[in-house]
């Protein structure tokens, strides 16, 4: 038997040499993962021994890291907004800039003053936001419910699996959304306070040529294992963004908000597009810079 810290070494070594940036937070992660111990638990005890079945396990999750493929879909999880989710190849894995919707998302539903809150989240994958945005209201009452709130949780995909996941996720972090299995609004019903949505947002003409401030080679191989009908869209990636915001106005009340995550490449055309639709919209850079969410207040 290897001990975890000769192990790690190993791992470190393999993945870097196969041109794996995070090789050291990877090797990290596949050993906590097929140890099931704590990352405090194995800093702390550098001579723990692997068994031969978790050393077989740990070597042929790294042989399928080497190839590109996503750790997420390796160990099954992800965190995003500090809570874990289940994520299959079903799926998008959550990334860290959609964190910055729910923050904004949260922030004005701690300044409405209505009595019934209905959220909806459009092309919900994972249901990591949707999930987030209900977990944080719910485990926060007092500052989300001063008169006593009624909130609404629900969320639609166009994909049954994606859905399948997300209801995997409700239930492991307990909370209450209804889940529609819908091509954005077709199958949905009645109003909403605040609508959100990350939908399919890259350039098809563009996917082989990511630019080096919005992408990397890794990253780029990476997204080859996720639902490609996902990601890309058509008309510069602004195509179903467009549709999406064409039939909101339908289902967003009076003062409400819509909230979409965007590419930074067509992101002044959706704002062109918007200001046509609704009276207030603007873009919100993220923490890099870059022209990430488009914000419509009705």
């Amino acid at each position: 038997m290897k001990k975890y810290q000769e192990i790690k070494k190993q791992i470190i070594g393999d993945l870097k040499t196969a041109g794996i940036s995070s090789a050291e937070i990877d090797a990290q992660i596949l050993l906590e993962f097929v140890t099931k111990k704590s990352r405090e638990f194995l800093l702390s005890h550098p001579e723990y021994e692997l068994s031969a079945k978790e050393y077989k396990s740990i070597l042929k999750l790294v042989d399928r890291r080497k190839s590109i493929y996503p750790i997420a879909y390796l160990t099954g999880h992800k965190e995003f907004f500090a809570l874990d989710f289940l994520v299959t190849p079903d799926v998008l894995i959550p990334r860290p800039e959609t964190e910055q919707l729910v923050e904004i998302a949260l922030d004005f539903l701690k300044a409405r003053s209505c009595k019934l809150a209905a959220i909806l989240d459009v092309g919900t994958g994972s249901g990591n936001i949707i999930i987030s945005i209900a977990k944080f209201i719910t485990d926060n009452p007092v500052r989300f419910d001063p008169i006593g709130s009624k909130w609404i949780f629900s969320a639609s995909d166009n994909s049954a699996k994606a859905l399948t996941v997300a209801k995997k996720n409700a239930k492991k972090h307990n909370v209450k959304i209804t889940f529609i299995k819908s091509d954005l609004f077709e199958n949905i019903k009645g109003k909403f306070g605040l609508i959100v949505a990350n939908l399919p947002y890259v350039p098809i003409e563009k996917c082989n040529r990511f630019s080096p401030i919005e992408s990397n080679q890794l990253h780029f191989q990476e997204i080859d294992f996720e639902p490609q009908n996902a990601i890309f869209a058509g008309d510069n990636g602004a195509e179903i963004i467009k549709r999406f915001l064409l039939d909101a106005k339908k289902y967003i009340n009076n003062n409400g908000l819509i909230l979409a995550e965007l590419d930074p490449r067509n992101a002044d055309d959706i704002l062109v597009f918007t200001t046509d639709l609704y009276s207030s919209a603007e873009i919100i850079s993220d923490f890099s810079g870059q022209k990430r969410l488009l914000k419509v207040l009705t």
